[in-house]
């Protein structure tokens, strides 16, 4: 979750190897409207902009940088992992990951980000001080902290990288404390640090890492409020530590405005769902899941990009913890009727109506559903579940 937008830290410019034109507004009004795209989840269009920016600026290591954020950003998407529920999942850094990243994708990424590194070097090798080359450096290292995290699950790789990245954004600011795009990296890796358990923080300053929580949230509204290219990047990161901070007003109101900005992500109003629910505002949550739902079953642009089927199982699970059993048990029948469902959402599905059943008092029904998962593949303990519930199920029919 923290690391989630390393990859959108700058957003420089240059048509030479001289440290002036690494700002050249030419190159910032095109890759804005690359951001832009990005942020509506409109990456072949992002990546086509960014591919011709390569082309008239090619000393520039912005451009093969971002185009490699948007492999990244392919395959988090291929993965289903951009929710806010999975960020916040207490064991998805740490646990070993099933996904393999196919193998022309991740050498796409890694020839891109090589090539940002080598043209920012290249501009160091002649100004060691030139801030905006450090600064892309930095970028560079930290999407691949952001990669090790979240695609390999390597944590001490992902660290490496992100003391590199930390170390020469945190002396960008040192040296300008109005360098505000820098602070939204210095800001994640202080709130990182700053949450790592007690036990465990000596281990963080034997590696020399510093920061505390506050200080991470500080620098990261820095970012948010003055930095000129990461304004939004900024944003995203906060509405998500916002979260986890519990601070559900300003959460929600960073994930309606990014709603806003942005309509044709999907990424946002799911995430301003999921805040609204842990706010323990409900129906509202409610509403807006339904809202999504009908953009996804109507296949509008980005919205196609959601497994359909996935998506109606997710949702009728979410119905279901809030209390809404006629909704919830209408998509489990959908499901459940759908040859096309997968294994593990006929299984669940099934288990779960029989679960809606038994507390509306179906109970005839809800045995033929509990005896229906154990026909199929046991799944996430499924059969002990359903076996569980039918010995409730049959005692409460015999004593009647």
């Amino acid at each position: 979750m923290l690391k989630l937008s390393v990859l959108f830290c700058t957003l420089l410019s240059a048509s030479a190897l001289h440290a002036q034109d690494l700002r050249d507004p030419r190159f910032m009004q095109r890759a804005e409207v690359a951001f832009n795209n990005i942020f509506n989840m409109d990456y072949d269009k992002a990546e086509q902009v960014f591919a011709a920016l390569e082309k008239d600026y090619p000393h520039h290591p912005g451009a093969p940088l971002y185009i490699a954020s948007i492999h990244w950003l392919k395959e988090m998407l291929r993965r289903q992992d951009l929710s806010l529920d999975r960020f916040m999942s207490p064991g998805y850094f740490t646990e070993k990951t099933k996904h393999a990243m196919p193998e022309k994708e991740r050498a796409e990424f890694l020839a891109n980000l090589q090539r940002a590194e080598a043209l920012s070097n290249a501009i160091l090798q002649r100004n060691r001080s030139d801030r905006d080359a450090r600064y892309f450096l930095a970028t560079g290292y930290g999407l691949r902290s952001t990669f090790a995290i979240t695609v390999d699950h390597r944590l001490r790789e992902a660290f490496t990288f992100g003391n590199k990245a930390y170390a020469y954004m945190k002396q960008l600011t040192r040296e300008d404390p109005q360098y505000y795009d820098a602070y939204l990296i210095v800001g994640v890796y202080e709130y990182i640090v700053g949450s790592i358990p007690w036990y465990m923080r000596w281990m963080a300053y034997v590696i020399g890492a510093r920061g505390t929580r506050q200080e991470g949230m500080a620098h990261l509204k820095l970012a948010a409020e003055k930095g000129p290219y990461v304004k939004d990047q900024a944003q995203s990161v906060l509405m998500v530590l916002d979260v986890r901070e519990r601070r559900y007003a300003e959460a929600l109101e960073l994930a309606r405005s990014l709603s806003e900005r942005f309509p044709r992500s999907f990424l946002f109003p799911i995430n301003h769902a999921q805040a609204l629910k842990l706010a323990r505002r409900k129906e509202e949550s409610a509403s807006l899941l339904l809202q999504i739902e009908k953009r996804v079953e109507a296949r509008e642009p980005n919205y196609d990009k959601i497994p359909p089927r996935e998506f109606r199982f997710s949702l009728a699970t979410e119905l279901l913890y809030m209390g809404k059993l006629d909704p919830a048990g209408e998509r489990f029948q959908k499901l459940i009727a759908d040859p096309q469902t997968p294994p593990r959402e006929q299984a669940l599905s099934h288990l779960r109506l029989c679960r809606i059943l038994d507390w509306k008092g179906a109970r005839d029904e809800a045995v033929r559903q509990c005896r229906q998962v154990l026909s199929l593949e046991d799944v996430e303990d499924s059969h002990d579940q359903a076996k569980a519930l039918l010995r409730k199920l049959e005692s409460a029919v015999s004593s009647q």
